[in-house]
């Protein structure tokens, strides 16, 4: 994988993340018994335990390491679509080849992963911080957007890196004396 490959799957993953964060945040916002800051507050409470959950007031360290902890989560899954996409030879439907490999991600994570290390009953993402719903929707929006990213930004812009590479493969180089 070539270093712009590399990063427009970061910064596609970014994007990506900042969708699914808004998405959980904005829920928090709205809801009567939620804040906007527990979802990132749950990501380090995840980590570190649950007695880094609670009024936001009390827990800044645990926002802010769960959103440093989430935006380098995305840039990894950003750039692991990206390579899914190069390898499969950029198929068509980018959005939802993103939109799958979203609820994918979120499938693999609440039904596999999580659980290793947190009980079923006690994990964040039953009803502390949103409803099961709410992770769903956040997740389809982190694909589309990866995907939208890949669309916009990275089919051109690798592809024309890759022509342009093939282009100086094909040309022979002339090395001159002095």
């Amino acid at each position: 994988m070539t270093k712009r490959a590399m990063l427009v799957g970061a910064a596609g993953g970014m994007a990506a993340g900042m969708m699914m964060a808004a998405v959980e945040m904005i829920y928090g916002w709205a809801s009567s018994t939620h804040t906007a800051w527990d979802a990132p507050m749950g990501i380090w409470a995840y980590v570190a335990g649950l007695n880094h959950f609670g009024q936001p007031a009390n827990h800044i360290g645990p926002i802010a390491l769960g959103l440093v902890g989430h935006m380098m989560n995305s840039m990894i899954i950003g750039i692991v679509f990206v390579a899914l996409m190069r390898m499969l030879r950029n198929p068509p439907g980018a959005l939802m080849f993103g939109t799958a490999y979203g609820v994918g991600l979120w499938a693999l994570m609440r039904y596999v992963l999580l659980p290793l290390y947190t009980p079923n009953d006690r994990l964040f993402t039953t009803s502390m911080i949103s409803p099961q719903w709410v992770w769903w929707v956040a997740h389809v929006a982190l694909g589309m957007t990866a995907g939208l990213v890949y669309l916009l930004f990275g089919r051109r812009q690798l592809a024309a890196a890759g022509e342009g590479r093939l282009h100086e493969l094909r040309e022979p180089r002339i090395h001159r004396a002095a």
